[in-house]
């Protein structure tokens, strides 16, 4: 749980807006768990201009949470929500 808070407080609230498909801010750390895939409600990548690339989730609570972009897993949930999307 403490650490999931360090993630959270790594993007400052207000980062990114739904529907975006680039965050107005950047990640400074990773998380480490994977993220249930239950409590994904939106994603967004951060701006090139950022000194790492990273995809923000959204939690269906309002939580951003940074993932390393090449992690199988967030590759295969971006996909997922980009079938969504479709639908």
């Amino acid at each position: 749980p403490l650490t999931l808070l360090a993630f959270l407080l790594s993007v400052p609230r207000g980062a990114a807006t739904r529907g975006s498909d680039v965050a107005k801010s950047c990640c400074f750390q990773y998380s480490h768990k994977v993220l249930p895939w239950n409590w994904v409600h939106t994603y967004e990548f951060t701006q090139s201009s950022c000194s790492q690339p990273a995809v923000i989730f959204t939690t269906k609570r309002g939580k951003k949470i940074c993932a390393q972009p090449m992690e199988k897993w967030v590759q295969r949930y971006i996909s997922l929500l980009k079938t969504q999307k479709q639908l």
